[in-house]
């Protein structure tokens, strides 16, 4: 089958979103035409993953596809050998390289969390031997759709917002233009052998309520919702690159020496520049994330607007911040430190 276009409008139509991903990688990673792109696969045996294998499969004379398949099996249920069993059967079948990686994961809180991190750990592993440029994983639009409704669930920003991106250098997911229920029809349409994950319908898990609960009632009013929030991830994620690259310019032009930078015309810049340019000096200062919370930055933004809208200019600032950082304000410019320098007297101000 590899190599091959199958006449069924719905596979065509699945391959068809899946060149122009494809493409894309290509030219991100500035490959020359007969080069091979190596992607390592990460298959669970779900529909999902299951599809992403045949797709892939298809599209490789085509794009010039390395593949090599890649599983995790976490030991946390009953059938996951057999699952496992069913990947390698898989890979075999299309002559493709194949690693499983065992994980033991003791019981306990955040069980979810850990498992995701150690197969992440263990198929970048897998990657990395096989020589892959590209790791894939078989995320679909429903998983976008899911992961934009949790993050506003939680608070996010403009990036949180953008979801899950198509690539993002290292990380492929080649089947967002794609809702669940469509993997699973091309797995039966394909004739194509997969597992069902229990986890999948614990409503426990806030994923899980709103992928059986939210999803549901919104997908009766708008049949196509998977494809209106991959739209709108898309829009955020191009509105983010956007900000992201104004805010080099602007970090480029203000950089001054000694990790100085000015403050010329701050008030006249949108607040997202504003406040993404003052995270942008503290990260290339070294300063941890965590130390920079958003309460600090706006508590930081705010100031300096006060002094600037009174007309003042920029009046001589200090915030100490936690890991012994410290933002400093004087003679019109910012500077951020990493660590405040032994000695140093004063309580933090303006937090």
């Amino acid at each position: 089958m590899a190599g091959l276009r199958p006449k069924d409008p719905r596979i065509a139509e699945a391959l068809g979103k899946l060149g122009p991903v494809l493409v894309r990688v290509r030219a991100a990673l500035e490959l020359a035409g007969d080069t091979p792109l190596a992607v390592h696969l990460a298959v669970s045996g779900g529909p999902d993953s299951m599809c992403a294998l045949a797709l892939l499969e298809m599209s490789a004379a085509r794009h010039r596809l390395a593949l090599s398949v890649g599983h995790v099996d976490h030991g946390l249920r009953p059938n996951s050998a057999r699952e496992a069993e069913l990947v390698e059967a898989a890979a075999q079948a299309r002559g493709l390289p194949f690693r499983c990686t065992r994980v033991s994961l003791e019981a306990g809180p955040g069980l979810p969390a850990r498992a995701r991190e150690a197969r992440y750990a263990a198929l970048e592993a897998q990657a990395q031997g096989l020589g892959a440029r590209v790791l894939g994983l078989g995320h679909t639009a429903t998983d976008q759709a899911e992961t934009l409704l949790m993050h506003l669930t939680r608070g996010c920003g403009l990036d949180g917002l953008a979801g899950m991106p198509e690539f993002d250098g290292r990380r492929l997911r080649p089947l967002l233009g794609l809702s669940r229920a469509q993997t699973r029809a091309l797995c039966e349409q394909m004739g194509l052998a997969f597992a069902e994950d229990p986890s999948n319908e614990d409503t426990a898990h806030l994923r899980v309520e709103i992928r059986e609960a939210l999803l549901p009632r919104l997908r009766a009013r708008n049949p196509r919702v998977e494809e209106a929030f991959a739209r709108a991830a898309g829009a955020a994620a191009d509105a983010d690159a956007a900000i992201a690259w104004w805010v080099q310019r602007e970090y480029a032009a203000r950089r001054r020496p000694e990790g100085e930078h000015d403050l010329t015309d701050y008030a006249a810049l949108p607040r997202a520049l504003r406040t993404r340019w003052l995270r942008c000096i503290a990260q290339a200062a070294g300063v941890e994330s965590d130390a920079f919370s958003a309460r600090n930055v706006e508590a930081i933004d705010r100031a300096l607007l006060e002094d600037l809208h009174a007309g003042r200019g920029v009046t001589p600032r200090r915030w100490d911040l936690p890991g012994g950082a410290r933002v400093e304000v004087r003679r019109g410019r910012i500077c951020v430190r990493a660590r405040a320098e032994k000695g140093a007297a004063g309580p933090a101000q303006g937090l």
